[in-house]
């Protein structure tokens, strides 16, 4: 009882300050400049960016928790440093590099959005040494401005879908609640939905469902509260006094959403991006991305072009990957190296016959969509141990490997 009361505590001490905190990082060292003049400017910076709506934190603060993760100052990824903004509880962090090339100095600033890691908004300038300390003010000011929250009611987002009957008979009954004109964000992580969708006596899945098919405010997440999420919600005043509401552990009351996910744009994004992690990006021209590692096994036309279906890569991109790429051969395949010098490698695992034996003393081939050929043949990107690569024609009885493409 005692550490929960203590826990209340601090979380009430926290709710004090503005909902929405920022945290500026120390600026990047480049070339040309070390980290120690770098921290200098940086501390230029973080005395004149005061954008409006917000609770600076300490340096102190962003300073212990990057020794407890164990992280490096002048190393730190972009990665870090939205998990350093993640525990810290803000919504924003800043960070910048700077670099001195013939004489002049290159800032450049950037805000992070902490919940989605994506650039919230940039800037920066190219200057003499003579004059960092106004300069680093301009940056300052200016980036600050245009984060700035702006006073008075915020324009809410439009949904693209019209609310259901149902949903729309639900909230015009809601009575006099907290105006709120759009989603509002406690503590830099926990969202709350703008309306009050009334009182119930069980949890309204129905409507929740529809709210969230509908993606209402950019969400498809939203929930009732736990017990401690509503503590939160009524410490910092986004509660009407006096009402009982409903959450997780008590199921009766007036309900209010909230959630702590991702947006739908963030959520795409993501899987975007863990997508992206088997693929390799080589540089070439036509955008197409050459995945790391072979499908398991040995396929017919007829069984890659059912399993993989648009996912094989044409004969012009096979093309592509053989007279824009330089390829390499070590003995057990080519590594392949793109125009902009990342690089991918096709094994030689040899060919298996209509009959079920694989030979691995003779070429290999991967399995191109059907483009040519009479109805009898596909293209095939092959090549043998040690020799040039090559295209060719093959039968759609042969069974061959399978590298997959896409474009992102």
């Amino acid at each position: 009882m005692k550490k929960l009361l203590s826990f209340c505590v601090m979380c009430l001490i926290a709710l004090t300050m503005n909902a929405q905190r920022c945290a500026v990082l120390e600026f990047k060292a480049g070339s040309g400049i070390s980290q120690a003049d770098v921290d200098g400017i940086s501390a230029i910076f973080i005395t004149y960016f005061r954008p409006s709506g917000y609770t600076m934190v300490e340096r102190t603060q962003i300073d212990r928790v990057i020794d407890e993760q164990g992280f490096q100052r002048s190393r730190l990824t972009e990665s870090q440093m939205v998990r350093i903004g993640r525990i810290l509880n803000v919504s924003k962090i800043v960070v910048g590099d700077v670099n001195v090339v013939m004489g002049q100095y290159n800032v450049d600033a950037r805000v992070i959005n902490v919940e989605s890691g994506t650039i919230a908004a940039t800037d920066g300038a190219t200057f003499s040494g003579s004059s960092y300390r106004s300069s680093m003010q301009t940056i300052a000011t200016r980036l600050a401005s245009k984060i700035a929250i702006k006073p008075g009611p915020k324009v809410a987002p439009q949904s693209s879908a019209s609310p259901s009957s149902t949903l729309s008979n639900t909230l015009s009954q809601v009575p006099e609640q907290r105006k709120r004109t759009g989603v509002e964000i406690v503590y830099g992580y926990l969202k709350v939905f703008p309306k009050e969708l009334g009182k119930f006596d069980s949890e309204p899945t129905t409507v929740i469902n529809q709210i969230n098919a509908q993606s209402q405010y950019g969400y498809s997440n939203w929930r009732i509260p736990t017990n401690e999420e509503l503590s939160l919600l009524r410490a910092n005043d986004y509660l009407n006094k006096g009402t009982t509401y409903m959450t997780k552990e008590n199921r009766t009351g007036v309900v209010l959403l909230v959630t702590d996910g991702k947006n739908d744009a963030a959520i795409q994004q993501d899987k975007c991006n863990q997508e992206k992690q088997g693929y390799v990006d080589l540089g070439l021209k036509s955008g197409t991305w050459w995945k790391k590692e072979n499908e398991r096994g040995y396929y017919t036309y007829r069984d890659a072009d059912q399993k993989f279906r648009g996912k094989l890569p044409t004969k012009a991109q096979a093309e592509e990957l053989l007279y824009q790429c330089s390829w390499r051969w070590d003995g057990n395949g080519y590594t392949i190296t793109g125009p902009n010098g990342n690089t991918i490698f096709l094994a030689h695992s040899g060919y298996k016959t209509p009959e079920g034996t694989i030979l691995k003393n003779m070429s290999s081939y991967y399995t191109c969509t059907f483009e040519s050929g009479g109805g009898s043949y596909m293209w095939v990107l092959g090549f043998e141990p040690d020799r040039r690569k090559f295209m060719a024609g093959a039968p759609c009885t042969g069974n061959n490997l399978v590298r997959l493409v896409k474009k992102f």
